[in-house]
């Protein structure tokens, strides 16, 4: 039998503790699962950069993988805990959006609302249900309990409003939509949108892109390029350098091609 998986995404850091506590809280349910700490760096309270983040890496893992991400601006508040049940994986967390890039890629199974005590810490933090809800039933899950068994179905869950690219017969305006530790620029313009597509053109806010990539090497030491990242969607970044500081970008910034 494999070994059972549980991932943690986090913006605690590693300063704290707080990653600790959950993990201790896991190891006494189940001392035998395996923990992977996928990052505690999210910036904090950012639930689209969660959302990013797990979308980057979750489908790689073996099945029955479960999946506990934690970015919880709202915690303490009428925000609902959730159990996702996908075809091949388990996600655990806040109802705030951090699994919205999960809802549109998998086929969902189950949606649970996580209210069955039994599961939970016996002491409940408003502050901290990291440690007190996600993580005992993320270890009860590793175990094999029953999804059905923590709490009452749903529908659907919360999904972050994540701005479309417009198209128009010259091309399309996208933006940016997350920034990575290597301060690439990563858009919202999917790869299929550029299929048999010729680029002309690309530009970001003010400043034209003259090079399009296949590979950060193919850009230059120093200069700044566009290529399709291992995401799925239309990146700029600088061979060795940040292309947010050259092309001075924020989120938000807008991204448009010409074809």
């Amino acid at each position: 039998m494999e070994k059972a998986i549980i991932t943690l995404t986090t913006d605690f850091g590693t300063k704290d503790g707080y990653a600790g506590a959950v993990k201790g809280v896991i190891k006494r349910i189940n001392p035998d699962v395996e923990i992977v700490d996928i990052t505690h760096q999210i910036e904090p309270f950012n639930v689209l950069g969660g959302a990013f983040a797990l979308n980057n890496f979750y489908r790689f893992f073996p099945k029955d993988t479960v999946h506990m991400v934690v970015v919880d601006p709202g915690v303490g508040s009428q925000r609902q805990p959730l159990l996702i049940k996908s075809e091949d994986f388990l996600f655990v967390g806040p109802d705030n959006g951090v699994f919205s890039f999960v809802y549109e890629n998998e086929r969902m199974a189950e949606i649970i609302l996580l209210s069955n005590k039994k599961y939970f810490l016996a002491q409940l933090s408003r502050t901290f249900h990291a440690r007190d809800i996600f993580a005992p039933v993320a270890a009860y899950l590793s175990l094999g309990v029953n999804p059905k068994e923590f709490g009452r179905t749903a529908k659907e869950c919360y999904k972050l409003i994540i701005p479309e690219p417009k198209s128009s017969k010259r091309g399309l305006a996208g933006e940016i939509i997350h920034i990575d530790d290597f301060e690439n620029l990563i858009t919202n313009i999917r790869a299929e949108l550029l299929q048999g597509k010729g680029v002309v053109r690309i530009s970001v806010g003010k400043r034209e892109i003259k090079r399009i990539a296949k590979s950060y090497f193919d850009i230059p030491k120093k200069e700044v390029g566009a290529l399709v990242g291992s995401s799925g969607f239309l990146e700029i970044a600088a061979n060795r350098g940040s292309a947010q500081k050259i092309l001075k970008s924020k989120i938000g910034t807008t991204v448009r091609i010409i074809f």
